[in-house]
């Protein structure tokens, strides 16, 4: 099949057989070979994935199960291609609750033994549940020890401690290594060429063809040389099918040594058979190559059009670049896409199942709005548009709406230029939010209304609110998205529920919203999404009041002249999560829902917790729910930050920056993976355009270098964590989601895009050339060392670490030798560590001519791993604590977190040292959990 591991992958969704490259390791139809380290091994012919029996492991020792090959394995993969290989395998596990807390791996040698020559992946990377568990381990994501051979790979092991006096059930089954692309997902490409044949091929340095180096098919085309023509294709005139508004092109192009671009070098279509005639033309510089293969995607509406091309007739391919020296380049599976038309299914209007919708505020607007005008930042800023009156966290990516419509603010870009924003009230915004819908195959937004949408005396807010309703009508008719209407209720008081009435009357009469072909329904009336049930903070807003609306949206009012069936509707509440522990009442209330979706922001602030939140909130609400013949809605988000919002409100307890960090979609991936494994069949995603609490899916700005600047600006970036994404990485998971759901694609155990580790010189040559490095346990330490032959304007290094292989922090800086030609070997020593698998890399930074190293570039080595294994004790006193709060840790204390009962973090810090001390006077009284690295203690604050 074929996947592609970049952010393209999300876009598709049909099987392509056989164009994967899939290396067969053990179909598991033997015991040959295989050991299971003292556990009882045997042949399962219990519901195997594939074939005929699987290899199953029956006891408690650590060692689960070995695998030794006679004949060693090739696995086709190169040592440039480790971005786009996979080690995969079925694995089933009879209960986790029986696995110890000490971590685990998977490993890889080519040694015959374990530790030597090695890949190894922490099984905490993994998040394995009861059953069959599908692990894809991404080769680049390993952990290497000595220099394993992918051609000559001849061990394969699975560890993982076992509580003590307990039995575990693994099995395993169809081992592979598979390359390229894996996954599922190509739908409507027009294969431009394969790339398999150099006929027709010529350039600077004579092109042929490479059958070892390749993505697709029996060859790549491959060139070495310095010339400036890399490759140029001449074929006979080729249909493209594509419209110049939405084509993409994709290709693959491997580098072996992207330094040595000089100049500004292009990539041209043309159907003139020549360049500069009839042609599309794009700037390779703004295509971010990096050394081995890169897949290039070209939007049609992006590149500098000359004449008038013929998308039905392209007869010329050209790749030119200047070069300062000799390199190899191949390129391979050249493709015309349209995504519009081929990959984006139109849903049905006539049901939840299946859905996976949006919350869309559009509630942002400009002075420049309405007439007479608005004259207000609405949503943007509290009072003038600047950094101090600032009400959002996350700033918005720009590039695709109507520059005539955006308006600046009195901020500005680090190269002076004015930072301007959009309006929800502009049609052209709105439409542009449903085209990315309908690219990344979500189904649709549930439109928020709040009570103040049509209450206040401000005869604006209705005008905007009634504006963004006829937009959401227009834009998701256009690109056959649904919606819904959705209240907001959690400023429920005494008259609500009569305001609600009258609102939806006349959204129904005035505004036609249920008679609408693209609005939805469910179980055979028009959806209606009370939010808010039972979370007001009003007295006023009673079960009473909340079951008398409910009542008539379901029944009616017989008492009512004016009423009529037209307004009858199926009900989706919008609840707390704790909502089953509510009173007799409000369960009364909650049992009449057609549909019951529980709140989630901000409710667990990383991966761990939304696992624990799916286990006691997810599993629990289901099974109570099922036999009501009640549908379950559940709710996940990409992150959370409100610092600029709460500092306006002048809350500084509040403002915290990146709250819940997004780990570039791991922890969105985490959720989604766990609700569709516990058996949901739709799917709320927190929100499209909330860009003032950050939880926002639309497209965003990638660095934090591209947001506005001065003063004390800060906006939240898509680069915060580490990572460097497209603007629209979380639409993308978004879409892959969908697929999912709809079963065009596996709920892959790790996010299926691989983010980029963030570089802000991709393309530019390294500061050193690192021969090696490695991490080794010496007790409770951790030993780098690393080597490097050459030395180039080098400035120094800074040691990083991370818990998770996600989220890194510098530990430690040594200066490099800057400039040498010699072999110069480097060691860091990490102390005192606690109890846990620790991950390292290096940030090698370069040295500019200016002399100071604060702006330099840099790049980042690979990822080196240690697992230290002791006992520690931790002491968390007085309990309980009114005012300082005592941390005592054996060991050093490298990360605390403390949450609060309803899940939001109150603290979170690195202290570096054994002991600290904090201050919680100002907290609320309440019960605390507080994480000292992964050892959790409670704290009651009186």
């Amino acid at each position: 099949m074929k996947t592609n591991c970049l952010l393209l992958l999300l876009l598709l969704a049909a099987t392509l057989p056989s164009l994967a490259q899939v290396t067969p390791v053990d179909d598991c139809e033997s015991l040959t070979g295989w050991g299971g380290g003292g556990n009882a091994l045997s042949l399962d012919s219990d519901a195997p994935v594939q074939g005929t029996y699987s290899i199953k492991s029956e006891g408690g020792n650590t060692e689960r199960l070995r695998r030794t090959f006679t004949t060693p394995i090739n696995t086709g993969i190169g040592p440039t291609e480790l971005n786009i290989a996979y080690l995969q395998f079925s694995l089933y596990v009879s209960d986790v609750t029986k696995f110890s807390a000490s971590g685990g791996q998977f490993e890889i040698t080519s040694s015959g033994n374990p530790d030597t020559d090695e890949y190894n992946w922490g099984t905490a990377s993994v998040n394995l549940r009861n059953g069959w568990n599908n692990v894809v381990l991404r080769l680049s994501a390993a952990g290497k020890q000595g220099n394993p051979n992918l051609a000559a790979i001849n061990f394969f092991r699975y560890y993982k401690p076992i509580n003590a006096g307990e039995s575990v059930i693994i099995k395993i089954d169809n081992v592979r290594f598979t390359k390229g692309y894996e996954g599922s997902v190509l739908s409507g490409a027009h294969i431009f060429s394969a790339a398999d044949d150099a006929t027709g091929w010529s350039g600077s340095d004579a092109p042929g063809t490479d059958t070892g180096n390749k993505i697709l098919g029996s060859a790549s085309i491959v060139k070495t040389g310095s010339g400036t023509n890399w490759f140029t294709f001449n074929p006979a005139p080729f249909n493209t099918t594509v419209t110049e508004a939405d084509g993409i092109v994709k290709f693959w192009l491997f580098v072996s040594d992207a330094s040595q671009m000089n100049g500004s070098g292009s990539i041209v279509f043309s159907s003139s058979g020549q360049a500069g005639t009839d042609e599309y033309r794009w700037n390779l510089a703004n295509q971010k190559i990096q050394n081995g293969w890169n897949h290039v995607i070209l939007h049609l509406p992006g590149a500098v059009k000359t004449g008038n091309p013929n998308l039905s007739a392209i007869n010329f391919f050209q790749i030119s670049q200047p070069l300062s020296a000799s390199i190899t380049a191949r390129v391979d599976e050249i493709e015309f896409y349209e995504p519009a038309d081929v990959a984006t299914p139109v849903p049905s209007a006539n049901t939840l199942n299946g859905k996976v919708m949006f919350g869309y505020q559009g509630w942002f607007g400009l002075p420049t709005d309405g007439s007479p005008t608005h004259n207000w930042w609405l949503h943007w800023f509290g009072g003038a548009p600047d950094h101090a009156n600032a009400t959002v966290d996350m700033w918005p990516y720009l590039g695709d709406y109507p520059s005539s419509e955006l308006v600046a603010t009195n901020m500005v870009y680090s190269n002076g230029s004015p930072a301007k924003l959009f309006s929800s009230y502009n049609y052209n915004t709105v439409d542009q939010h449903f085209k990315w819908m309908r690219e990344h195959e979500v189904d649709g937004v549930f439109q928020q209304r709040f009570l103040q949408n049509f209450r206040t005396g401000d005869s604006r807010v209705p005008r905007h609110f009634e504006k963004v309703i006829e937009n959401v009508q227009t834009a998701s008719l256009k690109y056959g998205r649904v919606y819904a209407i959705m209240y907001d209720l959690s400023g429920a008081d005494a008259t609500s529920t009569e305001a609600v009435i009258a609102d939806w009357k006349r959204l129904v009469d005035e505004m036609g919203v249920t008679s609408e072909s693209n609005y939805l329904w469910h179980k055979g009336r028009p959806l209606v999404a009370l939010w808010g049930l039972g979370l007001a903070s009003s007295p006023d807003a009673t079960a009473e009041r909340s079951d008398k609306l409910v009542k008539w949206f379901r029944d009616g009012d017989p008492t009512d002249p004016t009423d009529d069936p037209k307004y009858r509707a199926t009900i989706m509440g919008g609840l707390n999560n704790n909502w089953r522990t509510h009173t007799a009442e409000w369960l009364a209330v909650y049992d009449q829902l057609d549909v019951i979706s529980p709140w989630s922001v901000g409710r667990y602030s990383n991966e761990s917790g939304a696992n624990a939140f799916a286990i006691n909130s997810v599993r629990p609400d289901m099974a109570y729910l099922q036999p009501k013949n009640i549908d379950y809605m559940p709710v996940i988000f990409p992150g959370f930050s409100w610092f600029n919002l709460q500092t306006v409100r002048n809350n500084p307890s509040a403002a915290i920056k990146n709250s819940i960090p997004r780990n570039g979609g791991s922890f969105l991936w985490q959720q989604s993976q766990n609700v569709i494994n516990e058996g949901a069949n739709m799917i709320y995603l927190a929100m499209f355009d909330e860009v003032d609490e950050a939880t926002s899916f639309f497209k965003m700005e990638k660095f934090a270098d591209h947001t506005p600047k001065g003063g004390d600006t800060w906006f939240l970036s898509l680069d915060a964590d580490g990572f460097d994404l497209t603007p629209d990485w979380y639409m993308g998971i978004a879409g892959y989601t969908k697929k999912v759901l709809a079963g065009k694609a596996t709920n892959s155990l790790s996010v299926p895009l691989f983010p980029n580790a963030l570089s802000t010189t991709a393309g530019q040559p390294l500061p050193v050339t690192l021969v090696s490095f490695a991490a080794h346990t010496e007790q409770n330490n951790a030993l780098l060392t690393w080597r490097t032959s050459q030395e180039t304007n080098s400035s120094h290094f800074e040691i990083q670490r991370s818990a998770d292989a996600k989220s890194f922090i510098t530990i430690g800086k040594i200066n490099s030798h800057q400039n040498s030609n010699a072999n110069n070997d480097y060691r860091y020593t990490d102390t005192n560590l606690p109890a846990g698998r620790f991950y390292y890399r290096l940030k090698m930074v370069d040295l500019p001519s200016d002399g100071h190293s604060a702006n330099g570039a840099f790049a980042y080595s690979s990822i080196a791993t240690v697992e230290i294994e002791r006992s520690i004790a931790v002491n968390v006193f007085p309990n309980p604590a009114a005012n300082v709060l005592a941390i005592q840790s054996d060991a050093r204390i490298l990360q605390v977190d403390i949450v609060n009962s309803a899940g939001r973090k109150m603290h979170s810090s690195t202290p570096g040292k054994p002991s600290f001390e904090l201050n919680i006077a100002t907290w609320p009284s309440g019960i605390y959990v507080v994480k000292v690295d992964g050892v959790e203690r409670k704290i009651v604050k009186p």
